[in-house]
């Protein structure tokens, strides 16, 4: 099974909040074929992320740098997608069709057309992202799981 996470889902596994529970069972029930997929802009919008959590005094610092090591030394076993050219340019054909309806947003279009890219060449089972906004417009294209509001 092939899951694309978005950072909002990808946070959940480094992070101990709302939705990490669920989003780990969920994983975990799916381990014998599982592969994680995400976009390599992910890593920055985590980075950003976290930061803005240090900002807010939410987390130190200390804790940070240590879950930027894990997720670092975790990098090799995710399904890297390159935001390359072809998936910019999907970026803007999807910002173009709906953004005017559903609000899509930058980053969030080069999230959902790195999935589509993916999902020419290995099938995205599962979208992964606790962005309602942003599911709203995934659930177009993929099924969706949101680990904030399911009943795992």
């Amino acid at each position: 099974m092939n899951v694309y996470l978005d950072t909002s889902a990808l946070i959940k596994l480094y992070h101990c909040e709302n939705g990490s529970k669920e989003l780990l069972a969920f994983l975990q029930q799916n381990a014998d074929d599982l592969i994680l997929t995400i976009a390599d802009i992910t890593r920055t919008e985590f980075h950003s992320a976290f930061l803005r959590r240090v900002r807010t005094k939410d987390i130190s610092l200390e804790a940070i740098n240590k879950i930027f090591e894990a997720f670092d030394h975790d990098l090799h076993m995710f399904n890297l997608i390159k935001v390359d050219d072809t998936v910019k340019q999907l970026s803007v054909i999807l910002l173009d069709n709906i953004a005017h309806q559903k609000g899509l947003r930058t980053l969030d279009a080069y999230q959902l057309s790195a999935a589509l890219f993916c999902n020419q060449f290995l099938q995205v089972d599962i979208f992964v992202s606790s962005d309602q906004k942003f599911l709203k417009v995934a659930k177009d294209f993929f099924s969706i799981f949101d680990p904030e509001n399911s009943n795992f």
